[in-house]
């Protein structure tokens, strides 16, 4: 006769059983978590640019040869004009644009950042002296 308190010789396996499978529901949980908190990040980042100079913009015709999505940082204000010494970057401080690579009649290159996709690649366009870009 057998009591109610004395271990059967199952009992030792299915405690194991028990065991692995709760390991394997953590295992489940925890990659689970893993992927959630990367999925909420694009899968590749815009690259941070600075902005064109205004001494690098000439006004003149060209062929639109690349649009490119960028993040453009934020201009230094001078120290002269009340701004305060340079931080470090941070891509949070960067406004999302369109860098548009111009090739213009002459063979150089020009860039010029939008903020959305008026154009697209093989347009005829017009640098302005404003550094706009405006359809041909």
């Amino acid at each position: 006769m057998t009591s109610r308190n004395t271990p059967s010789s199952g009992e030792p396996a299915r405690a194991r059983e028990g065991l692995l499978s709760m390991a394997r529901s953590i295992a489940v949980a925890l990659a689970f978590a893993a992927f959630s908190a990367f999925a909420n990040e694009p899968a590749s980042k815009e690259p941070v640019v600075t902005p064109v100079a205004t001494q690098d913009m000439k006004p003149g015709y060209g062929r639109v040869e690349s649009i490119t999505e960028v993040r453009v940082a934020k201009r230094e204000r001078s120290a002269a004009a009340g701004g305060s010494a340079p931080s470090e970057e941070k891509s949070s401080d960067a406004r999302p644009a369109y860098r548009v690579g111009v090739r213009m009649a002459d063979g150089s290159l020009q860039y010029r950042d939008l903020p959305k996709p008026e154009f697209k690649v093989g347009d005829n366009v017009l640098l302005t002296n404003a550094g706009d870009i405006v359809p041909d």
